[in-house]
């Protein structure tokens, strides 16, 4: 009996060791995921120490140049840049932030780009693209927290890049936001005054509740929803960047919100919250039908044609 009960008890301590650590892990978590890092994202932009670009021309007969800068605080950061061979004047310029899956192939979403340059980022991220099995998902999560904290900083050095560029116009230079692309681009615009105008594409001003809607599609079991979100939106620097206070930090500059109409990825009303969050000048248009996907060819027209009639407006 005397075994019995010292067995009992010492299940008991360790039970309540691995709620202890648990707690303290969920605690440290919460608090270092809305740590600022402006001075952070300052010291881990740098200056670019070296440029590899490689040239082709794409079917339309435009240049087709792929980019990989690295910094001197050893941030690295790779993109597309589609644009005519010849230009005349100062081209504006479209930054394109989308899903992960698509980064920098983007820009072949938008066939000919006419007369403007169009760049498509790939994330910083240089981990598995998808994680099985524990130990997997142990050693990415890591990698994927740095990839999220190092975008925004990614994103300012390829405008580093772009200023320095004779073909581009420096007053006319827009970041898109796509999905996963919202709230790095919202952080991007709100740091950096060199981005003319903003326009975000089928997100939410709520990371948590994105994060929600996107546990749900995933699992039945409804109890797990909100703190699987909540422990997502934390590893993810959720609270730091936040879209709703970065979109209000873009004013003056124009803001150009785009919801879809049967999102099945972005929780119900936040196209609205993400509107009423942005300063004037700002406008808000809708696509038809569900979130944009690469295959999804009638909505990225859609798109296309929307930021087409929108680009004196984000460029004004």
């Amino acid at each position: 009996m005397k075994r019995i009960a010292r067995l009992r008890s010492v299940l008991i301590y360790l039970v309540l060791a691995a709620v202890l650590a648990m707690t303290l892990s969920l605690t440290w978590l919460r608090w270092e995921s809305s740590l600022p890092r402006d001075e952070w994202f300052t010291e881990r932009q740098g200056r670019i120490e070296s440029v590899v670009a490689e040239r082709s021309t794409t079917v339309y007969g435009q240049l087709s140049e792929s980019v990989s800068l690295l910094s001197d605080s050893g941030l690295r950061v790779s993109f597309r840049v589609i644009r005519n061979v010849v230009v005349d004047t100062p081209l504006p310029v479209l930054v394109i932030l989308g899903g992960h899956r698509t980064g920098s192939d983007a820009v072949d979403l938008f066939g000919d780009v006419g007369d403007r340059a169009v760049v498509g980022v790939d994330y910083p991220y240089d981990g598995p693209e998808k994680a099985r099995g524990v130990m997997t998902i142990a050693r990415t999560i890591p990698l994927a927290r740095q990839a999220f904290l190092d975008t925004t900083p990614a994103i300012s050095l390829i405008f580093d890049w772009l200023v320095e560029q004779d073909w581009a116009d420096r007053n006319k230079m827009v970041v898109i936001g796509a999905s996963l692309g919202v709230p790095f681009a919202a952080a991007a615009a709100a740091r950096d005054e060199r981005i003319s105008g903003v326009m975000l594409v089928h997100g939410a001003a709520d990371n948590r509740l994105w994060f929600q809607v996107q546990v749900a599609r995933r699992i039945d079991a409804e109890f797990l929803h909100y703190p699987l979100a909540t422990v997502l939106n934390w590893l993810a620097y959720g609270p730091l960047f936040d879209t709703g206070k970065n979109i209000a930090a873009v004013s003056p500059r124009p803001v150009l919100i785009i919801g879809a109409r049967h999102d099945e990825r972005a929780p119900p009303g936040q196209t609205e919250v993400l509107f009423d969050a942005a300063h004037d000048p700002k406008r808000l248009r809708w696509t038809e039908g569900r979130h944009v996907q690469p295959g999804r060819t009638e909505i990225i027209a859609e798109l296309l044609r929307i930021a087409e009639e929108e680009l004196p407006f984000l460029t004004q």
